[in-house]
Order: C-alpha cells, then sequence, then structure tokens
C-alpha cells in the first residue's frame, strides 16, 4: 500500500481554516443561482448544476474542496480523516471521522454510506448517475464490492481496474451519502426539511417551490468550528430581471444567471464586481435522433440525417455568438470536449493535434460569397448535396431551402439562452429553415428531455471533474442524461417516421455506420475508463470524441464562463473550474 498523505493534508486545512471565527448570529448569505426550483434536490437523482450547487449545503462526501494554507482550493479528505491506495490501484481505503453525525445528530456509519450507494447505483432507483457506480466491482449477489468495519470506521472500495478519478468521484454530488431509511426513490424526501438530513455544513429548513430554500449552519458538521455563517438562502427564479434586480437593491450577495446585454452598464456602475469565471463546460445544441429531416420528395437515409444535423450546426457563426451575443469571454467551439480539459495526458485536449476540429471557418470569410463564412458555405453544400430542394445560389447570397421539415426548439430562459437561441433561429430563418422556439422551465424541460419528447433544445454540460470522461459518458447509451437518444429507444416522442423509429437502437453509427450505438461508442468508453497507459487514453477519448460529432446529434456552440456577481464584503467562497461554488467557509464582512 502507498500511504496517501491526506491525514497530513487535512489536518493543516482543518489548523488553517480554524484560525477564523465561528459563526456570528445572523450572518448570512443570500444568492441567485438561476434555474428555478432545481427538478430533484435528491443527491442522486439531481443532474443539474443548480441543484447540485444548493445540494452542497446539506451533504458531503469522502472527499470535498478546502482551501490549502496558499488560499487555494484544493480536493482533500472531507467525510473521511484519510485514505490510502493500493500499489495496483484497485483498492482505495478510507478511515471515517470519528464522531461524524448527521446534521439529525444521530451517529453516521460505514454502513449508513455503503447503503447510499447501493441505492444511488441501484437499477430500481434509475437515477441519471446510476452507471457512474460501474466503477466499482460487483460482488456475486450483483452488490458493490465494498467492505465495511463500523467499530473501526473504515470504508473499503475495490474497483476491477484502476480509475484515475475515483477520488474525484467521492467529491462529486451522486456519491454524497444520505439516510436511506428516510429516503424514497421520487425524492419526495428531499423538499421536506426534517427529512433532509445530511452531512454538510447546513441543514435545510424552509422549501418553498419557485421561491426559495433555506439552510441553517449544521451544528453537527464535523468541522462545524471552522463555518463562519450561520445560514444561506437561495432564491428560486428563472427570471433574469429579477435576479439583477434583487443584487442592486442589495436583497442578495451573490448572482448567476445574467444578461449580456447588462454587461457594460454592470461593469461600469459596479466595477469588479462582475466576474466571468473560467469554467471546464461546453454550450451545445442537441438534436434527438428520432426527428425525422428529409424533405417531402425525398426519404433520408438515418446515415444522411446526421449529415444535414451537422450542417444545421455548421451554419451558426460561433464566433459572433460569443462576441456580439454572450460577451462573456466564452471560446468558441471546435468540438465537444471543451478548451482546459484534461486526458490524463494533455492539460488541454483541445491544444492537442489528436484531437479534431470540427468547425474550421466560422469566422473565416468563404471565397464563393464573402457574406457567408468558410463554414456556412460547407453547410449548404451538403444540403443541396442531400437532396433538399432549394431557390437562389450560394454565390448570389438568396439561397433559400424551400422544403426543411419544421424543427421544434425547447429551450428554458435562463441567463443568455434566449438571445442565444433567437441568434440560431434567426440564422436558419435566413436560409428557410424554420425554428418553432418553445420556452420551458428548466424542470419542465428535463423532463421532456428525458422522456425523449424534445426534437432540438439548447443544453450544457459543465464538466464534474477534470477529466474527458465525464463528457463522453453523457453519451453512453445508459446514461439518463443522453438526449439525443443515442443508443437508446424512442421513448415519448411520437411525430418520428418508420426511417426514424429505430435510429436510437439501430445499426447506423459507427465509422462505416454499420454499428450499433453501443458498438461504435460505448465499447470506446469503456476502453477509455480502463485504459491504463496515457497515450493509449488520449487516442481513443479523441476517437469517442470523433464518433459522437459524426452524428450531428451535438452541435457545440461555445465554452463557456460563468458570469456570476458577488458583493465585495463576501470573502472565502470556494469557485472552482467545473462552475461549483461552495459556501461551507465563506465569510461576510
Amino acid at each position: 500500500m502507498k500511504k496517501i498523505l491526506a491525514l497530513v493534508l487535512a489536518l493543516a486545512m482543518v489548523l488553517s481554516v480554524a484560525s477564523f471565527a465561528s459563526a456570528d448570529e445572523g450572518k448570512t448569505i443570500s444568492l441567485f443561482l438561476g434555474g428555478g426550483t432545481p427538478l430533484s434536490m435528491d443527491p442522486a437523482l439531481n443532474s443539474a448544476s443548480a441543484g447540485s450547487n444548493i445540494i452542497r449545503s446539506a451533504f458531503a462526501g469522502l472527499t470535498g474542496f478546502q482551501y490549502n494554507e496558499a488560499g487555494e482550493p484544493v480536493m482533500a479528505p472531507e467525510l473521511a480523516e484519510s485514505y490510502t491506495v493500493s500499489e495496483d490501484g484497485l483498492t482505495y481505503s478510507f478511515v471515517l471521522r470519528e464522531g461524524l453525525k448527521w446534521s439529525d445528530g444521530t451517529d453516521a456509519t460505514a454502513s449508513q454510506i455503503k447503503a447510499s450507494w447501493e441505492r444511488a447505483a441501484s437499477a430500481e432507483l434509475g437515477a441519471d448517475y446510476g452507471f457512474l457506480y460501474d466503477v466499482i466491482s460487483r460482488n456475486d449477489d450483483g452488490s458493490l464490492a465494498i467492505d465495511v468495519d463500523d467499530a473501526a470506521r473504515t470504508f473499503v472500495v475495490h474497483l476491477p481496474q484502476p480509475c484515475a478519478y475515483f477520488l474525484d468521484l467521492c467529491a462529486f454530488v451522486p456519491f454524497y451519502p444520505v439516510r436511506v431509511d428516510l429516503a424514497d426513490n421520487e425524492g419526495k424526501w428531499a423538499i421536506n426539511p426534517e427529512t433532509y438530513v445530511g452531512l454538510g455544513a447546513f441543514k435545510m429548513v424552509e422549501y418553498s417551490v419557485d421561491d426559495k430554500i433555506v439552510f441553517e449552519k449544521n451544528p453537527y458538521y464535523w468541522n462545524a468550528d471552522a463555518v463562519k455563517l450561520s445560514g444561506l438562502t437561495f432564491y428560486l427564479s428563472e427570471d433574469n430581471t429579477a435576479i439583477l434586480t434583487a443584487y442592486e437593491n442589495n436583497t442578495v450577495d451573490y448572482i448567476q444567471s445574467i444578461s449580456s446585454s447588462e454587461f457594460d452598464r454592470l461593469n461600469s456602475t459596479y466595477p469588479g464586481e462582475l466576474e466571468f469565471y473560467p469554467t471546464q463546460g461546453t454550450y451545445y445544441i442537441l438534436f434527438n435522433v428520432h426527428k425525422d429531416l428529409s424533405p417531402s420528395a425525398k426519404q433520408l437515409t438515418v446515415q444522411e440525417q446526421s449529415k444535414a444535423r451537422f450542417a444545421l450546426g455548421q451554419l451558426v457563426n460561433r464566433y459572433e455568438v460569443v462576441t456580439y451575443v454572450t460577451k462573456g469571454g466564452e471560446v468558441q467551439a471546435t468540438g465537444f470536449f471543451p478548451k482546459g480539459l484534461a486526458d490524463g495526458l494533455n492539460a488541454d485536449v483541445r491544444a492537442s493535434a489528436d484531437y479534431g476540429v470540427w468547425y474550421e471557418g466560422t469566422n473565416e470569410l468563404s471565397e464563393v460569397n464573402p457574406d457567408l463564412t468558410v463554414d456556412q458555405v460547407a453547410a449548404l453544400q451538403t444540403l443541396i448535396d442531400l437532396g433538399y430542394p432549394y431557390t437562389g445560389t450560394i454565390e448570389g447570397g438568396d439561397l433559400t431551402f424551400t422544403d426543411f421539415p419544421s424543427i421544434e426548439f425547447a429551450f428554458n430562459n435562463s441567463g443568455n439562452n434566449a438571445l442565444i437561441i433567437q441568434y440560431v433561429q434567426e440564422t436558419w430563418n435566413r436560409f428557410g429553415i424554420t425554428g418553432v422556439v418553445n420556452q420551458e422551465a428548466w424542470a419542465t424541460l428535463q423532463m421532456k428531455l428525458k422522456a425523449g419528447d424534445a426534437e432540438a433544445a439548447r443544453m450544457g454540460w459543465v464538466a464534474d471533474f477534470n477529466d474527458v470522461v465525464n463528457f463522453l459518458e453523457i453519451f453512453i447509451s445508459a446514461s439518463g442524461n443522453n438526449y439525443p437518444r443515442l443508443g437508446r429507444e424512442l421513448g415519448d416522442y411520437t411525430r418520428n417516421s418508420e426511417v426514424t423509429k429505430d435510429a436510437g437502437m439501430g445499426a447506423y453509427w459507427g465509422e462505416n455506420g454499420d454499428q450499433t450505438w453501443a458498438e461504435a461508442y460505448d465499447k470506446v468508453v469503456d476502453a477509455v475508463k480502463s485504459a491504463t497507459d496515457p497515450e493509449e487514453r488520449a487516442k481513443l477519448a479523441a476517437q469517442a470524441e470523433k464518433i459522437l460529432m459524426a452524428t450531428g446529434a451535438v452541435n457545440p456552440l461555445y465554452y463557456y464562463t460563468t458570469a456570476q456577481m458577488l458583493k465585495p464584503n463576501v470573502h472565502n467562497v470556494i469557485r472552482l473550474a467545473t462552475g461549483d461554488v461552495i459556501w461551507t467557509y465563506a465569510d461576510k464582512d
């Protein structure tokens, strides 16, 4: 066994934060994250970043994030006081902190944490992130290969192959322990303060749909002496105007979800308070592969429709989106993996020649028509070659498709979503392609996407941890977040054709268009997860991205920054490149 110096590191951090004063009575922070009421407050069932940031207040993982002595946020032991990793990387042995208690004052045990992980991984719960537990070995009876000893406070996890990001998973919300005896599989327990019992720094005292979620300090938190706040209030809204007004009239201390149309004024009025925090995430358009995009006079194959979807995304000028629409320092996308994401070999996959570039001419004017970009001309030619009828010409700048089926496009009105979707809609309309835009509440849109009942939507994905695998796993067949339905059945969608009814499940994918999604994609992602050679792993990750991009079901627009405003009198907020905001050790003058 090689000893990880976790205990020493944790002790140094505790001493560092323990020098802070205790929570002052009434020292609270109020904030808006945008996104409205979370679809679920259950750590295992939530899959949205706004919900995750709220859940982090009341729950914690075996590992977590704290400030080191240099004032930098780093991953460290949280509910565990130490851990060791075997030389072969297959066994992780955690020792829980002595005296660990739930927020209701009852003792927390290793057995309870194991039961929570079993629940999160179970088919009965059907959690979107349940597949993440596949990195853990299974016993003959199907249970997770975890050995626990409550008296010794040990929690030993066995893996079938090394997992470079396992400690990151332990700090990820779906791995946060819950009280299984209080939980149900619908998540109703998670909106009741009496049953919302966790191991985090705060405990829920009020839950009001479309209003607010209120937390107060948890006196039983293992590091409660270092928690300076007496409470947090998360206000729930998708109204950008209301959110900004609350900040400007000092009702709240922190906000996300800010319209880019306000950026210039806010920078002038509140210098230094508006920040664009670099975030490992990708904003993209998704298409349901069961939607038939054929013109009425010609039936396109599933493979041909992949090219049509890609062309629809290629028509959008990504440079104009980030320069004139979002205006928050975002970077135009060239592929699905965001800038700054690592693969175990490359610190930034987008800087590696192994990874493809799918939008090369997004800001380069075409010689064919200087009013169009190189990418747009390529997209128009693709659609012409596929047989879509049209009038006009590319050279004349009046090309209009006359028989392109309309596309129902859903979005939630948070941040710049409305402005972005309007830009996309106007771009398509320019070429005779109609996007019927439907605004939905975020929770409603999530349910619609999960059921498969959406043709197209805006979507964003922010890294759960800094590795390509958590971007690849979104689209494996078993993932509940696989909204394009790649490798998945039709679901509730009813406007499909005979040709597209099995588009998700049929043998239409891969380099030659003759493999099922599991054969073409899942297999490569499994190889990425089990690869131990960094160079081989990087090549496999690049191959998986190539397979995904070829479907045209995912059209990345840009790489995220998070626009946020924080009052100058608030300090020690942990903000991560994953977009997570952690308030455990925050302070307020």
